[in-house]
């Protein structure tokens, strides 16, 4: 679907500029091209991108103290001089999440740019119309993990109970399956039948070694090593119970991710996720 936007098709290989409300008083415009020279200031893996300006209606209240307590996005060092206003700061996260998906980046007031590094994307939520009990997702996370173990279990008046089961791993941190019956499901759903997800959310995460380098913008290379071979644990982990019980995924932006993606957290290559959209 060449040129397709916010508003409407075009039968040529060309992106008509278009204007979507993301939220009030929030408006983004684009797509604009970029050339070779700017793509390569934003450090972008691809030759060639696009650019979406966002912009807010209301003037902008700097004035909160910096707060760059989970700072893996850079946010302490753009926002130095005062923290963002909460709806700023939701829209800059939202931007931030989006790049990170697309392989893109995001330029804070016309100066300062963030390149989120995609691979630093490692958990993922499964939704499912089914219900695994304690027992069934051990079996399932010992297939990653052969010394998984049943954690926490919360027992629900009105439904199957809430658990946590938990891998260690010798030299990574460790992998861990929460299960629970969610009153809210991710935007992202919407666009999706009923019966393609449902209310048991299984949220596979991981827990590294040293926990706060999660929270750190440049962490080091034991812990990119770790987390290399932990976000294919996770993917390989999230397509058996997929396999098994069905839903949709979705990644720590709220993006649905599908078979191709998976297929790249297991087997990651040097070309970008997409060419064609950048923030």
């Amino acid at each position: 679907m060449a040129g397709a936007r916010f508003r409407g098709m075009v039968s040529d290989d060309v992106a008509l500029p278009g204007i979507l409300r993301l939220t009030e008083g929030v408006t983004v415009v684009g797509p604009f091209p970029l050339t070779a020279p700017q793509t390569q200031a934003l450090d972008l893996a691809s030759a060639t991108a696009e650019i979406y300006a966002v912009t807010l209606d209301e003037p902008r209240d700097r004035s909160g103290p910096v707060q760059p307590v989970d700072d893996r996005d850079g946010l302490g060092r753009v926002f130095a001089d005062g923290w963002p206003s909460e709806t700023e700061l939701g829209v800059v996260r939202w931007m931030i999440a989006a790049a990170r998906r697309a392989g893109g980046a995001v330029v804070i007031d016309g100066r300062t740019h963030l390149t989120p590094d995609p691979s630093a994307s490692v958990d993922l939520t499964l939704f499912s119309a089914q219900a695994l009990d304690p027992q069934s997702a051990l079996g399932v996370l010992r297939t990653v993990i052969a010394t998984s173990q049943i954690t926490g279990v919360e027992e629900r008046p009105d439904g199957p109970s809430d658990y946590l089961v938990t891998g260690e791993s010798s030299y990574d941190g460790a992998l861990e399956m929460l299960v629970q019956r969610v009153q809210v499901v991710p935007q992202s759903l919407a666009a999706l039948e009923w019966r393609e997800y449902g209310p048991f959310a299984y949220r596979l995460s991981w827990r590294p070694s040293d926990p706060y380098e999660l929270e750190a913008e440049h962490p080091s290379g034991v812990h990119v090593i770790a987390r290399t071979r932990m976000r294919a644990s996770v993917a390989r982990l999230a397509a058996m119970l997929q396999g098994r019980i069905g839903g949709t995924l979705v990644d720590e932006g709220g993006f649905v991710v599908g078979a191709h993606d998976l297929e790249e957290r297991l087997h990651p290559t040097s070309a970008p996720p997409s060419s064609r959209f950048r923030v």
